[in-house]
């Protein structure tokens, strides 16, 4: 089997980059976060693939086969990972399953720029007065005074999303949801516009089952599943609705061909 094939990255330095990204982006457990970077510490000979077993993995964690299982599942569910079963070339039926860390989108800061592009050329001007004349505290000072409010957001995120969100979390949490949103129609909905209703609607499906205790993990990786799954749907109705529309085209030209 040829394993430089499932390389996914083309550094080290690049799948390092994105391993600390992915941290910054999920909320991990202690067990998650280290086994991430173990299999990264396995997986330079080929970027990005790891062939450790869960055994070597556990015991290199100190903690059960189970627990790891858990782990690769909850990192398996975010996207951050995938497993391969391979195939014994010789006498044939499943080897052991490689382990490939999946460089999926994940920057909020570039999400951000993106979504407030049409302020970055004024921001810029304004730049060297706001920190030399109007602005003369400490950084430091400034973090430590007062609460953002959703009023902060209104660049950012759309108005529906906040009014939706906001008697449950607090405005950076409003913000991060947004960020999930964002990334997750990217990738699982690049061909739907309106992404805003199927975000309000994983949200509320997130909320009614928090509130019905059926999360297990965190709220926010159960929302970013919830989005994959609405996102996919959506992606699926349109891909339903393109094929339509070409066939109609195609009948069309039939007709004015006759």
């Amino acid at each position: 089997m040829q394993l430089r094939e499932y390389e996914t990255f083309k550094t080290v330095k690049a799948m390092d980059s994105f391993i600390c990204e992915a941290l910054e982006a999920f909320e991990l457990s202690e067990t998650e976060r280290k086994l991430l970077w173990l299999l990264a510490g396995h997986s330079c000979k080929f970027i990005g693939v790891s062939w450790l077993k869960v055994a070597s993995m556990a015991q290199s964690l100190e903690v059960s086969s189970k627990t790891v299982q858990r782990a690769l599942k909850h990192l398996k569910e975010l996207g951050i990972i995938k497993r391969v079963r391979t195939i014994r070339p010789v006498s044939g039926g499943f080897g052991a399953s490689l382990t490939i860390i999946c460089p999926i989108e994940l920057s909020y800061r570039e999400m951000a720029q993106e979504l407030d592009s049409s302020t970055v050329e004024e921001q810029e001007q304004r730049k060297e007065t706001f920190l030399f004349k109007a602005f003369k505290k400490d950084l430091k000072d400034l973090r430590h005074q007062g609460e953002i409010d959703f009023s902060y957001l209104v660049q950012f995120v759309p108005k529906e999303f906040i009014d939706s969100v906001r008697p449950f979390v607090s405005p950076q949490e409003a913000f991060s949801l947004w960020g999930k949103v964002h990334v997750a129609s990217k990738r699982y909905a690049p061909s739907v516009v309106n992404i805003i209703e199927p975000a309000i609607s994983a949200f509320k499906a997130s909320v009614l089952a928090y509130k019905s205790n059926r999360i297990k993990n965190s709220f926010g990786a159960y929302f970013w599943g919830t989005l994959q799954n609405v996102f996919s749907i959506e992606q699926r109705k349109a891909n339903a609705v393109n094929m339509f529309n070409w066939l109609n085209s195609k009948g069309d030209q039939l007709v004015y061909a006759k």
